[in-house]
């Protein structure tokens, strides 16, 4: 690979630091994931101090002291083990729904809790109250529609058990969580919005400094032999070098390595040759999302264009095995320029354990693989032996009128 590629590379690389267009969720939308869980620790841990210092106020008058006391010391307890699970990254869905079930027991005893005075006044006047208040906004962050909405009639039921009679604060606990979730679904659509703009911006910039880093290496090759090779022969057809030449002999075997190393990323031979143990921890770590594309951008003197869509993760691979993987792509592509009569095709990289596997699909006219000639090299070789070499598998899923189906693992 020419030192113009491996440098499109690393810009390319550098350029597209950020999930590609899956359901991988992008830099928005978790940018609000983590200050929408800072936001639910804040109000979880001040609402529960707010509110036992509450509850400790009013416990001589509470009509069951004991019960005061233990429910105050559960859920301090309950809103530091939730603040420490989720800022580490615990279960979210378990976080809320234990969440959820501690408020409605709260509620459901909300009678023994507090003192009739402030059971009788108006809503928002108690520390239970204050608790559901934030359970409902919290839950609407936690879990998604309609669970969120599900979670406030669960709270507002609870609390109407609870507290029995003709009162406003069920109703505004609906309300609350109605437009907290409405809130909170605005937000995660617009931040799904900005990353598919980041996206296809980036996929963009992406396929640009591929293409570019694809003609870049084209133009070297052609400037590698129009100083060598083809000056040779200049030489050769004018004369100024006869054929019993010394200096035929050495230009000859410098313009033969020359070739060589231009054929080197197609040649299963060469190839072998030049790479080190994928397993060795020496090996330098690549991005193959750059190499695919610029695999898929790479010319096809004679052929036809082919359009390409990509549904690729980045990911490091060590550099045998993206080359091998980029290699192995653009023999598929180059497959179905040929074959499959088709001018469109997929190529998607998901990253699986500590490998990759990478798909190369298109809906072309399909084959039967048992037809296909002993002679014929390109699957058994280009493909399949180029990935055994390397320590990983290939699998060709096709048949006549149904596209193929080109899938790369490593490792095995």
């Amino acid at each position: 690979m020419s030192e113009q590629r491996e440098h499109a590379e690393q810009v390319s690389a550098s350029v597209r630091g950020r999930p590609a267009v899956t359901a991988t969720a992008g830099p928005a939308t978790l940018s609000l994931q983590r200050q929408a869980m800072l936001v639910t620790v804040v109000l979880r841990t001040s609402s529960a101090a707010v509110a036992a210092v509450v509850a400790l106020l009013g416990v001589a008058s509470a009509e069951n002291p004991v019960w005061v006391l233990l429910s105050v010391a559960g859920m301090l307890v309950w809103a530091g083990i939730f603040g420490i699970r989720t800022l580490r990254g615990g279960p979210v869905f378990r976080s809320g729904a234990g969440d959820v079930v501690l408020c409605a027991v709260l509620c459901l005893l909300h009678s023994q809790l507090v003192p009739a005075s402030v059971l009788t006044a108006s809503a928002g006047s108690g520390w239970v109250d204050l608790i559901a208040s934030v359970t409902v906004l919290n839950a609407q962050c936690f879990l998604r529609q309609p669970y969120g909405l599900l979670a406030t009639v669960v709270i507002a039921t609870a609390y109407t058990i609870g507290a029995p009679g003709l009162r406003e604060a069920p109703v505004v606990l609906l309300l609350q969580g109605i437009l907290s979730a409405g809130m909170f679904i605005l937000l995660r659509r617009a931040a799904r919005s900005a990353d598919s703009t980041l996206a296809a911006k980036a996929e963009a910039r992406a396929n640009d400094v591929a293409r570019a880093a694809a003609r870049a290496d084209e133009r070297d090759q052609q400037r590698r032999l129009h100083d060598t090779v083809l000056a040779t022969l200049t030489m050769v057809s004018t004369g100024v070098i006869t054929e019993r030449s010394e200096v035929l002999r050495r230009r000859a075997v410098a313009d033969l390595r020359v070739i060589q190393d231009l054929a080197a990323d197609t040649d299963d031979t060469a190839y072998q040759a030049r790479t080190t143990n994928p397993g060795d921890t020496t090996t330098p770590l690549v991005p193959l999302d750059a190499a695919l594309r610029t695999a898929a951008f790479a010319p096809r003197p004679g052929l036809p264009a082919l359009t390409v869509t990509f549904g690729i993760v980045p990911v490091l691979l060590p550099r045998p095995v993206v080359t091998a993987l980029a290699d192995a792509v653009g023999e598929a592509l180059t497959n179905i320029v040929r074959h499959a009569g088709t001018a469109a095709a997929q190529v998607r990289a998901q990253p699986v354990g500590a490998g990759v596997v990478v798909d190369v699909l298109d809906e072309g006219r399909g084959f039967d693989p048992a037809a296909v000639p002993a002679h014929r090299r390109g699957l058994r070789e280009s493909i399949t032996g180029r990935m055994a070499a390397v320590g990983g598998g290939a699998r060709i899923e096709t048949r006549p009128g149904d596209g193929v189906h080109v899938m790369l693992r490593w490792p095995r």
